[in-house]
């Protein structure tokens, strides 16, 4: 069953006890957008373009939902200038994931994948990986091509704060590694 809400909490606390690092809600969220549209993992996610790039509001729900069922715990951190939270498994875990372990065992190639890809980068980094994967993604499925240049672009159009240098340089290691499928 590919929309089980109880695959999807497993799914999380799985991503937080694998984490190289105790995971923020924005690390979760961006690897959770990786599983999905690069790993075509069956998530029922319709991402949308946000303040730190993409975004389903329906993550948040289920990450309350399984600190609800005691899946995941959050610990509130201050951080220079802001306060965020960070994720680690809650008592109730191991439970949870032997009830979806079909689904974990069949993603469990993705979930290791996305953590050793995408697991150590910083906020700021997940915003502006997923941000171009996304906007390549929305081209793509609009039948329209684009330059690496081009592509950084329109990232920096939508996220001024991140430098044109550094998108560009993501931009080219995302397409070397096959990520990018709207660059020609």
């Amino acid at each position: 069953m590919a929309d089980n809400k109880l695959n999807r909490i497993a799914l999380i606390a799985k991503l937080i006890e694998r984490a190289p690092t105790k995971p923020g809600r924005t690390a979760l969220m961006k690897c959770l957008f990786f599983l999905k549209v690069l790993k075509g993992v069956p998530l029922p996610y319709s991402f949308r373009l946000y303040t730190y790039g993409p975004f389903d509001s329906d993550v948040l729900d289920d990450l309350n939902y399984a600190e609800s069922l005691g899946a995941v715990q959050s610990t509130l951190v201050a951080y220079p200038g802001v306060r965020g939270f960070e994720y680690h498994l809650g008592p109730k875990a191991k439970k949870i994931e032997s009830q979806a372990e079909q689904f974990l065992a069949r993603h469990d190639d993705s979930i290791k994948w996305v953590l050793q890809e995408f697991g150590k980068r910083s906020a700021l980094d997940l915003e502006m990986t997923s941000t171009l994967v996304y906007i390549d993604r929305t081209l793509a499925d609009k039948g329209t091509k684009t330059t690496i240049t081009e592509l950084a672009r329109k990232v920096r159009d939508v996220k001024p704060h991140l430098a044109a240098e550094a998108i560009e340089r993501e931009a080219r290691a995302l397409n070397e590694r096959g990520f990018l499928i709207a660059v020609t």
